[in-house]
């Protein structure tokens, strides 16, 4: 397995910040894929790279304690990855992570409290890279732009918060916390992707980016003052936009009709981004952007 060699640049002041990416930067655009494995779990394809976000295939019982189900991973994640990138610590983001980078290959990179479960799932240290936000991550024909983000509001008890510094695995459902919340902008094949995990941001750090495909987090976005709108007036009104992490985390990966919420977020995005497409997607569909 080769190493991947990872540039990290750490952007120091927000105050001075440095100009945002230009479409340009992120090459020539050729098609990627976009493939939705349910809760905040993507696939992005761009010819031979693979970039995984939050995968998260095993539904376990949250009263044990939790642990990845080898089954459902061998079932859905890919055979090989480039990187693995995670929002946040809670378990439907991270509990499967290790083990898909151990099984792909993939570096996985994402808050201090990821790495601690990272390494203690067994990860070599030289596969895991702990972010803070503002980092940009530079690979030969693709980059990620690190962003530092809030977790949606679902009350103070599940917010906040460390993993512990030696993790003895496996974990209860309450020692996953948060760790701090990250957005991620991967500039790919000409395309620049952002992906919002949890359905609340910081608005100064997405002002100015303008993704051609954002991929946003819908639940409990009524408890965010303004949620869509304010999103997309910052993103530039996005020409594509995905619904995300809006399904049952705790059942199996099942598509359902689609629900009021959804069609409310829909209708958010029309009224203040009418030129915005939106999608609905599907477990497991492979959709292609031109």
């Amino acid at each position: 397995m080769r190493a991947l060699i990872l540039a990290l640049t750490l952007v120091a002041c927000h105050g001075g910040r440095e100009p945002r990416p230009s479409p340009d930067d992120a090459g020539e655009r050729t098609p990627i894929a976009l493939t939705w494995f349910g809760v905040a779990g993507w696939q992005l394809d761009a010819g031979p790279t693979t970039i995984l976000v939050d995968p998260y295939f095993s539904r376990p019982d949250l009263d044990a304690p939790l642990v990845p189900d080898p089954a459902a991973i061998a079932a859905h994640a890919p055979a090989r990855a480039d990187l693995i990138v995670i929002g946040h610590s809670h378990v439907d983001h991270v509990l499967d992570a290790p083990a898909v980078a151990a099984a792909t290959g993939a570096q996985l990179i994402g808050s201090e409290s990821t790495a601690r479960l990272a390494r203690a799932s067994g990860l070599p240290a030289s596969q895991v890279v702990a972010v803070r936000g503002g980092e940009d991550i530079a690979r030969d024909g693709w980059s990620v732009r690190v962003i530092p983000s809030l977790h949606s509001l679902i009350g103070d008890e599940w917010l906040g918060g460390q993993i512990a510094a030696e993790p003895q695995l496996p974990l209860r459902f309450d020692g996953y916390a948060e760790g701090g919340t990250l957005a991620y902008l991967v500039r790919i094949a000409g395309h620049q992707v952002l992906f919002l995990g949890t359905a609340n941001f910081i608005e100064a750090e997405l002002t100015g980016l303008r993704p051609d495909v954002a991929v946003i987090a819908t639940g409990l976005r009524e408890k965010v003052d303004d949620y869509t709108c304010r999103l997309m007036r910052a993103l530039g009104q996005p020409p594509l936009v995905y619904a995300n992490h809006f399904d049952d985390w705790q059942a199996p990966p099942v598509d359902e009709p689609v629900d009021d919420d959804l069609r409310a977020f829909v209708d958010e995005v029309k009224r203040c981004s009418p030129q915005t497409k939106v999608v609905i997607p599907q477990h497991f569909v492979r959709m292609e952007v031109p």
